[in-house]
């Protein structure tokens, strides 16, 4: 486990505040690793339990394989990034090399997180191959060159929930301001425009429309940040979106005021 008393001094340094939370880096097993470490410990409990005599070898064998896939995946990288700190100010980057970097939460303008998934793959002659796709984090920084795709890291779906949780007001008041001063906000390269008066849905192909708010029956926003809007009369319509959780709670905002007969 990272210690926060290592980076204390960054953190101060940056402002940061006292620490909220620690996510770790960690080995991980890969579906090779594990069916070695299985065969190895099956081969040698097998041999074991013929020449003693009885069954208790190979558990053991097994036992000690799920201890070792364990104990290897709770080590951290040689190298790289560490962890991942939360800070009441922003993140602390940790990094074995001395390279620590801090983030405001100002800084940080959207997340995207991708969920761990296996597809299996079929080699012919009743073979087939599963190939893991690890969960993913990344983090778009003012002003960094580029995203920050985070891999191995523990509790990643709940890092991308806090970060979330931090930015979002921020993104609520741009969008605001944005509705006010142009009358109305463009997602997905104009494909969908929010208006005070409901959706305008134009898509690259298929049926679009305008809907007012009494015409859209639920906004909701998965956790690998797809839009899903259903309408009256329509299919769903669904965007890729980053942000989508600051864009569902925009548009149920709106939805509210004109449920509530507010302007």
């Amino acid at each position: 486990m990272t210690d926060p008393d290592e980076y204390k001094a960054t953190a101060t340094k940056a402002g940061l505040g006292a620490v909220i939370a620690v996510h770790p880096r960690y080995r991980p097993v890969t579906l090779a690793m594990q069916a070695w470490i299985g065969g190895a410990a099956l081969a040698i409990g097998m041999a074991a339990s013929v020449a003693v005599g009885t069954w208790w070898p190979l558990a053991a064998a097994v036992v000690v394989a799920i201890a070792a896939g364990i104990a290897y995946g709770r080590l951290a990288p040689v190298q790289g990034l560490q962890a991942v700190l939360v800070y009441q100010g922003g993140l602390l980057l940790a990094d074995r090399g001395g390279l620590d970097r801090t983030v405001r939460w100002d800084d940080i303008q959207a997340t995207e997180y991708t969920p761990e998934s296996y597809r299996d793959e079929r080699l012919g002659a009743g073979q087939t191959r599963t190939t893991r796709t690890y969960e993913q984090g990344v983090i778009w920084i003012a002003g960094a060159g580029g995203p920050i795709t985070l891999l191995h890291v523990r509790r990643m779906a709940r890092l991308v929930e806090e970060i979330d949780n931090r930015i979002i007001p921020a993104i609520q008041v741009d969008l605001e301001e944005t509705l006010r001063a142009e009358g109305s906000v463009q997602f997905d390269r104009g494909r969908l425009a929010v208006t005070p008066a409901g959706l305008v849905h134009t898509p690259p192909y298929g049926q679009g429309g305008e809907f007012a708010w009494s015409q859209v029956r639920s906004v909701k926003a998965s956790r690998h940040g797809e839009l899903e809007i259903r309408v009256t009369g329509q299919p769903p319509i669904r965007l890729a979106l980053l942000n989508a959780r600051a864009t569902v709670e925009f548009i149920e905002e709106l939805r509210s005021a004109a449920d509530g007969g507010q302007p």
